[in-house]
């Protein structure tokens, strides 16, 4: 009876977690899937609205040759994102600030992205 327990109990901690993420977290795992051109896994966070600005974002990326598809993943691969969390989280959706550091530009560049809550997940709703 008491492992029985101690697996519920611990099943019911593990789902309540994962299902859980901060709105910072989801921004930030998107955003680095976008700019390692990994638009797979940036679908993952998005809603169907973004889905369809990263699957026109993959057929630019497939229509490039071998060495230009090399190119621009190299370059995007040297964008490192900062998300900033925010302050409170009023209703279903939230605009989060976050910053673009890239060292062929001049300074850390600043942007927004919106989330909203579908069911208990946050999704990326739009950029700015």
């Amino acid at each position: 009876m008491r492992h029985f327990l101690l697996i519920t109990l611990c099943l019911a901690t593990l789902s309540a977690c994962s299902c859980r993420q901060k709105p910072e977290q989801v921004a930030q795992a998107f955003l680095e899937s976008f700019f390692a051109s990994d638009y797979q896994q940036a679908r993952v966070y998005a809603t169907a609205q973004i889905a369809d600005i990263l699957d026109k974002t993959q057929s630019i990326l497939d229509s490039l040759s071998q060495e230009e598809h090399q190119e621009v993943k190299s370059y995007l691969s040297a964008i490192r994102v900062t998300v900033q969390a925010p302050e409170k989280i009023r209703g279903d959706t939230v605009r989060l600030a976050y910053k673009v550091d890239f060292s062929r530009l001049p300074g850390p560049g600043e942007s927004f992205i919106t989330l909203r809550r579908e069911g208990r997940k946050w999704k990326v709703y739009a950029l700015e």
